[in-house]
């Protein structure tokens, strides 16, 4: 059952105090065009000056938000492609990352090509494609991303692989997505969707072993707090298990219905400042 923030202030006068707060970004942090409100910035400059932990748990790959770690100050050790990289930004320090196994890699590559759908390759560098058949899907990433893929054949890309992403369109390519996960349970399939498109899935896909849920244990003892302590958002199905082991759990006023079911608190949508509206009265 989703509960508004007005209801869970009612619930719960007595709180915890928040030492560490986790972010998703696409469709939490930044709204439909990619950017976030003069709002948000306040709200997370003012609790980083409480001394509150301020890290980003997403999807991305870490050199894909840079611009978060600089203009917002979201710099602690934090999530990174779904699970399978522990980056700090703050001090340039790697923690934890969980490739795919080579094997598996080119099984799901020649799978993909087979399947024609949409799909990327992320290194530690750099995203790449070979197929570029959305052409305004991959517009409207590298737009978000705020980087340029490289256009090359995979074979070609001598790096091990962090994640691919895939994506399809659900009106036309639903089935597929299921499928796929179906026949590699070796990985992690973790869905999202792009908030411009949102007729459109997409599955990171990682080693089995980088759960966000492992993640979050580590975090925790890393940053030296209790996950009472911990304040997370989030929209998507891959920001589930944040949400259901903090303390208190946002979901977006834009998550879907099931991310809502497990939250501890519904906020207003991305383009309403969700984000500062939970944290101007959540953290106090």
């Amino acid at each position: 059952m989703s509960i508004s923030l007005d209801e869970y202030l009612k619930n719960n006068p007595l709180r915890p105090a928040i030492k560490a707060a986790f972010f998703d970004i696409d469709g939490t942090l930044l709204s439909l065009d990619g950017h976030y409100s003069a709002a948000l910035k306040r709200s997370i400059a003012r609790i980083k000056a409480m001394g509150v932990k301020t890290a980003i748990a997403s999807g991305r790959p870490y050199f894909a938000t840079r611009f978060l770690w600089q203009e917002l100050g979201l710099s602690d050790a934090g999530v990174f492609c779904t699970g399978a990289q522990i980056y700090e930004p703050q001090a340039q320090r790697e923690h934890r990352v969980h490739y795919l196994p080579q094997a598996v890699k080119q099984r799901l590559i020649q799978a993909l090509r087979e399947a024609d759908i949409y799909y990327e390759l992320y290194t530690h560098t750099g995203f790449f494609v070979e197929r570029n058949n959305a052409p305004e899907i991959l517009a409207v990433h590298a737009q978000h991303l705020r980087c340029e893929p490289s256009h090359c054949h995979f074979d070609a890309v001598s790096e091990p692989a962090v994640k691919l992403l895939i994506g399809a369109n659900m009106h036309k390519d639903g089935r597929i997505l299921q499928q796929l996960e179906a026949a590699f349970p070796e990985c992690i399939f973790a869905y999202a969707s792009l908030p411009a498109y949102p007729e459109w899935l997409f599955a990171s896909i990682i080693d089995k072993n980088a759960s966000k849920a492992a993640a979050f244990d580590y975090l925790l003892d890393y940053h030296q707090v209790s996950a009472s302590h911990v304040i997370s958002f989030g929209d998507a199905q891959s920001d589930m298990a944040f949400l259901s082991m903090a303390g208190i759990g946002v979901a977006m006023g834009n998550a879907t219905a099931q991310v809502k079911a497990i939250a501890d608190v519904v906020t207003t949508p991305v383009w309403e400042d969700g984000v500062a509206v939970a944290l101007e009265a959540l953290v106090t």
